[in-house]
């Protein structure tokens, strides 16, 4: 019998002692915070996966199963959980790939000594670590070369894990590589196959939700040609299938394949609160109450953009309208003033609106990635 534990919240418990305990990571990786900012129970940081192990080893399990089905989420965050699992002090860490390994959840997957298996029809993923950014040239560079040494370090589990060379994972990693179960066994990022009476190609809906999960997915997806080597397949029907997926109900989708309801529940979460997080990245101070409306109203991440950068000149075209129309009376006065180094009222109403003019030249994003 085995203890269950949802990532800290004890879904059942056998009434025997028992040395060996069951860790569901099932949502995405996410940084701490607040209860109410989570878009779902499942999404968990390092300090909840801390505390939940701390509370397994505390009732005296030594083994440990840990379940994955995970799209990934933060780097830094998944590291540590990397860390913790590795600290723990379990004499047996297993770990079972069902549905999704990808992204930051393959740092974990990586784990020395623990023996992975991957269920068939499960996906696993590997790419270059990606990021929002904001800011000047110098602050893109810190960013690039953050996003660098994130993955250096993701390349090194990687080797580690696998026996590849660099190059290799390098090549798999900017390209953003989508593995079956067979070939992560095959490559090496997985021990076992636990095969089931399923196909394990990758079924086309699922391909779809991919598509809407991931910012690079490609065109062609990487699947086993069942020779030792990845061939690359050329989903031309995607549209058919596409069309032929339309017709199901998220009723129907529900019961016939709960794991594809539950990614395409992710996939729309992951969209919404790409959004979110993307207008807060772009608002600066004065335009809170506009970034608020934009979240309500289901604004776009670029109509957002230029909404904003349209209020910012016209509160520079208001301003020196202002300034113009209280300054007016001057141009009554006889003669001038005489030459100083004092600012004059139209200096300054150059200066704020060069002010206002360079806030917007600033609303460049680069979207480079972490996740």
């Amino acid at each position: 019998m085995h203890d269950i534990f949802r990532l800290g919240y004890k879904v059942s418990m056998s009434a025997s002692e028992t040395d060996t305990a069951e860790l569901m990571l099932y949502g995405q990786i996410v940084e701490d915070g607040p209860k109410w900012w989570k878009w779902s129970e499942e999404d968990k940081s390092a300090a909840e996966f801390k505390k939940a192990i701390e509370e397994i080893r505390e009732k005296g399990a030594t083994k440990l199963l840990l379940r994955i089905n995970s799209p990934g989420g933060v780097c830094t965050e998944s590291v540590a959980m990397r860390s913790i699992l590795g600290n723990a002090g379990f004499d047996e860490v297993n770990i079972r790939i069902e549905g999704m390994c990808a992204s930051a959840a393959t740092d974990i997957a990586t784990l020395p000594g623990a023996h992975v298996a991957i269920t068939e029809g499960s996906e696993y993923m590997i790419h270059n670590p990606w990021c929002m950014c904001i800011g000047n040239a110098n602050e893109m560079e810190h960013t690039i070369e953050r996003l660098r040494n994130i993955e250096e370090v993701s390349r090194g589990f990687y080797m580690k894990r696998t026996g590849q060379s660099e190059e290799q994972i390098k090549e798999w990693m900017d390209a953003e590589t989508w593995f079956t179960a067979k070939e992560a066994v095959e490559y090496g990022f997985a021990d076992e196959l636990l095969e089931a009476d399923v196909s394990n190609e990758t079924p086309a809906a699922a391909l779809a939700v991919m598509h809407d999960l991931y910012r690079s997915v490609p065109e062609q997806m990487i699947v086993s040609n069942g020779a030792g080597g990845p061939t690359e397949i050329d989903y031309s029907e995607k549209e058919e299938n596409a069309m032929e997926l339309g017709n199901i109900t998220l009723e129907q989708l529900r019961e016939g394949n709960p794991a594809l309801y539950e990614q395409v529940q992710q996939a729309a979460v992951d969209a919404e609160r790409e959004r979110l997080s993307d207008i807060d990245a772009l608002t600066i101070p004065g335009y809170e109450q506009m970034a608020t409306e934009a979240k309500e109203n289901g604004t776009s991440v670029m109509d957002f953009q230029k909404q904003l950068v349209a209020a910012m000149k016209q509160k520079g075209r208001d301003f020196m309208a202002a300034r113009a129309q209280e300054t007016a009376p001057a141009a009554e006065v006889a003669g001038g003033d005489p030459v100083s180094n004092t600012p004059t009222e139209e200096d300054e109403i150059k200066a704020e609106a060069k002010k206002i003019a360079d806030m917007a030249a600033q609303m460049v994003s680069s979207q480079t990635g972490m996740f």
